[in-house]
């Protein structure tokens, strides 16, 4: 008997929705009901993202960013081991918590000029930006993940004679690993917007950078190809981290 080739509707329903919105958007453009001065269609979209590959000026901002925010990013995952030790003893919660809440809370975008000012015009001052909008998300996650371990493993680990390490490896860590993992998807949004903010104030490289330059010569096609650069980006990125959390806990799956 032939196999036939299942497709997921995970992946034939949004693709399909995609691929409507996008005809029906390309049509607009085409029969003129959309001003290619206030915005555009996929076609001339996708062209300017050919131009801008081809010549490999988007390699060049690609490469900028991508050194900013994988640094921050990375200095970021700080947050894990403090909001696991944050969320298993309550004197750290109670005394590190409300600093927490007030800098979670605080606009960080707004402070940009600030970072700027503090770290200069070249590289360091984006990749604070990001390790500041980034660390929290992770942080916070893993430690509501930690609250949510189930105490009579809890327990049972302590009656079985385990350390405290012990405990963290086998009981708290591994019920904590979605929390986690929720805490980066949503921190990999923020470094974007971090890192493309901090460009368009104060840089002469970067995908923040281009949009910035494209958008005060009105070049709406370039500007909204490099949004649309990002947001692949942003899934592809989101992607790779589902892929990792089958991997490190497949029985969430």
């Amino acid at each position: 008997m032939e196999r036939r080739l299942q497709i997921s509707p995970a992946f034939s329903y949004p693709f399909g929705a995609l691929l409507i919105v996008l005809a029906i958007w390309e049509f607009f453009g085409q029969t003129g009901m959309i001003d290619p001065f206030m915005f555009s269609w996929p076609s001339r979209i996708m062209v300017k993202a050919w131009e801008f590959t081809s010549d490999g000026s988007l390699f060049e901002h690609l490469a900028v960013s991508a050194v900013e925010v994988g640094i921050g990013f990375a200095m970021a995952l700080i947050g894990i081991p403090i909001g696991l030790a944050m969320g298993h003893w309550k004197k750290m919660e109670y005394t590190f918590d409300p600093f927490v809440t007030a800098l979670y809370t605080t606009p960080m975008i707004a402070l940009t000029p600030l970072f700027v000012l503090w770290f200069g015009l070249d590289i360091l001052s984006k990749i604070m930006m990001v390790f500041a909008l980034s660390v929290f998300p992770i942080l916070i996650n893993t430690m509501a993940g930690v609250k949510t371990t189930d105490p009579s493993l809890i327990k049972a680990a302590r009656s079985y004679g385990a350390s405290e390490f012990q405990m963290f490896k086998e009981v708290i860590f591994p019920s904590t690993i979605p929390f986690i993992v929720t805490g980066i998807r949503l921190a990999i949004g923020r470094a974007l917007i971090a890192v493309v903010v901090a460009e368009m104030l104060a840089a002469n490289v970067g995908i923040g950078y281009a949009i910035r330059h494209a958008s005060e010569l009105f070049r709406t096609a370039e500007y909204l190809a490099y949004v649309v650069v990002l947001m692949v980006l942003s899934i592809l990125l989101t992607e790779l981290l589902k892929a990792v959390e089958r991997k490190i806990a497949p029985w969430r799956i």
